[in-house]
């Protein structure tokens, strides 16, 4: 009887160390000394558009290169189909320019 009441104290010791050791490393420093915050403002940098280097300026360049080659397409599909090249080049729709946000 001593040393089962002993094995399970000591089983839910360690359960206990197990726990306390998982949520030290969830929320506590990782293996490079950063904390939780530091990580999570890590993640919000690249939400907001800064000059290049985010994720949401990234897409808005890709975003606008798509749209530039859909009309250019769109041009040459129209010149094809109507086999003249008389026509006059119809300016390409201007970029649309995106508002920054505070990072």
């Amino acid at each position: 009887m001593f040393l089962g009441g002993t094995l399970t104290i000591f089983a839910v010791l360690v359960a206990v160390y197990k726990v306390t050791r998982r949520l030290e490393e969830t929320i506590g420093t990782d293996s490079e000394g950063r904390t939780i915050s530091d990580r999570l403002n890590r993640v919000e940098h690249q939400l907001w558009e800064n000059g290049g280097s985010s994720l949401a300026d990234r897409v808005n360049k890709i975003e606008a290169c798509s749209i530039e080659t859909s009309t250019q397409v769109k041009f040459i599909k129209d010149l094809i189909i109507s086999g003249s090249t008389d026509q006059v080049v119809q300016e390409l729709p201007k970029k649309r320019r995106s508002s920054q946000k505070p990072a």
